[in-house]
């Protein structure tokens, strides 16, 4: 998966279109803000994915998308 395409996904998942662009400089808190369920979405999201394990403290470590693509693990974005 292609970054841009993670970004299209957390903003089809999130329901974001529209309210807020999305890309490695958007940042978490703005993401989460949007959906009280995020958190829980996007470990899904990434876990069924990505085939990696996040846990909810891990989202408080970072400050962007670029962050959490790191989290998960660049190796996995080409």
């Amino acid at each position: 998966m292609k970054a841009e395409e993670f970004f299209a996904e957390i903003e089809s998942l999130l329901e974001l279109e529209g309210e807020l662009e999305t890309n490695a400089e958007t940042l978490i808190e703005d993401v989460l803000e949007v959906d009280s369920l995020a958190h829980i979405t996007l470990i899904s999201f990434v876990k069924d994915e990505l085939d990696v394990e996040l846990r909810v403290e891990d989202f408080a470590k970072l400050e962007n998308l670029n962050d959490l693509i790191n989290a998960i693990g660049a190796d996995k974005f080409n």
